[in-house]
């Protein structure tokens, strides 16, 4: 993601509600130029993509970025997260982006550009009994592009959440340890709002109250947010 410091502090509000001892590092590629925060904040902070088998995990995130309107090869990193996920083997949730890219990189998934941004809170149901979530929860979408339904279950994935107006939300490799997510749980209250102001654009469905961006933004994902990654930090916990 574009603003760092915004997406540590997203993760870090998610894992401090966690009563468990866990420690957060930053990874990033280092064949990426980067324009929206300082290469000597990334150096200070972050560890080189190449250099994480000399750290211990348990699991990775891959968040998302402001490129799918890029085809995949024309990313200045690809070559070096395509081999990530081609080669990673611990239990990881990609997310927007990083779940689109690592579709196409697992099993030649081709994302598409959406006629309008599909920008707002839905509601989702649950598809599967899975470790994660048990009932129909809210979650925010903010993306232009999106991947086929009958792609992804050709690549028998399993599809854990899905919502009639936002489609997939969801899915997973059968041993959970490959979760891929097309929205965006880990935003804070405020996000959608700053899109929406930065922006100047549509109006995010279903998330200001009465669907007035003049009233209070609507924080309906939160417990949803939780829930899933507390299971999730137990499941990865289980599987060392």
């Amino acid at each position: 993601m574009p603003i760092k410091t915004e997406v540590e502090s997203q993760f870090s509000t998610i894992f401090q509600k966690i009563n468990k001892n866990i420690e957060l590092k930053y990874i990033y590629p280092i064949t990426h130029i980067y324009k929206n925060t300082s290469f000597n904040y990334i150096k200070q902070n972050y560890i080189p993509l190449n250099e994480i088998r000399k750290e211990k995990f348990n699991g990775f995130i891959v968040t998302g970025a402001p490129i799918e309107k890029y085809d995949f090869k024309d990313v200045d990193f690809w070559k070096e997260i395509d081999n990530f996920f081609k080669t990673n083997l611990l239990p990881t949730i990609y997310i927007c982006w990083g779940a689109q890219g690592a579709l196409y990189s697992k099993f030649g998934i081709e994302k598409y550009e959406l006629k309008n941004k599909l920008f707002g809170v839905y509601e989702h149901t649950i598809k599967t009994d899975n470790p994660f979530i048990k009932n129909k929860f809210q979650a925010p979408h903010s993306r232009s592009t999106s991947n086929r339904k009958e792609c992804i279950q050709k690549a028998e994935l399993i599809i854990l959440g899905e919502s009639k107006e936002a489609g997939i939300y969801m899915c997973t490799s059968k041993d959970y340890k490959d979760i891929f997510i097309f929205g965006h749980s880990e935003y804070q209250k405020e996000r959608l709002k700053f899109e929406f102001e930065r922006d100047g654009k549509s109006i995010p469905q279903n998330y200001f109250k009465e669907d007035n961006p003049n009233n209070e933004p609507i924080f309906s994902w939160e417990n949803h947010r939780d829930e899933f990654y507390k299971n999730w930090i137990n499941f990865i916990g289980g599987n060392r």
